[in-house]
């Protein structure tokens, strides 16, 4: 992702956030959906492990979502795993105010789906 980011003339469409605390924390990287009215995918949010647990990833996520709002984002979807392992990971953007808007079943593998989650950006958010 960073190399197609960087290497391709960045038009609003794309972008990184990053949480720095005296070295790399944080990162989240979002897209504009194409042929949507302003319809965003985080495609990643990640916390170093010893950082998580501090409220970060929320942070970041907030941060994210006042970004999309300022460059008149209308919705923002994020998916992952139907799992167990992922459990924590639902859970997470459920307190964050997602809501499950889809799943697919065994769309990785058969028995394991994904899950597609929505909040609506608003003022709120």
């Amino acid at each position: 992702m960073l190399a197609d980011y960087f290497a391709t003339n960045n038009d609003g469409d794309r972008f990184w956030i990053t949480d720095d605390d005296g070295g790399p924390v944080g990162v989240a990287y979002c897209e504009l959906e194409p042929m949507t009215d302003r319809t965003w995918n985080l495609q990643l949010i990640a916390i170093l492990p010893d950082r998580q647990g501090q409220g970060r990833g929320a942070t970041l996520l907030r941060y994210m979502e006042q970004t999309l709002m300022a460059r008149s984002g209308r919705v923002l979807l994020v998916e992952t795993s139907g799992l167990p392992e992922f459990d924590r990971v639902r859970s997470f953007y459920r307190k964050c105010g997602y809501d499950e808007e889809a799943r697919i079943r065994d769309f990785y593998k058969a028995g394991h789906d994904k899950i597609v989650y929505c909040k609506e950006l608003t003022a709120q958010a």
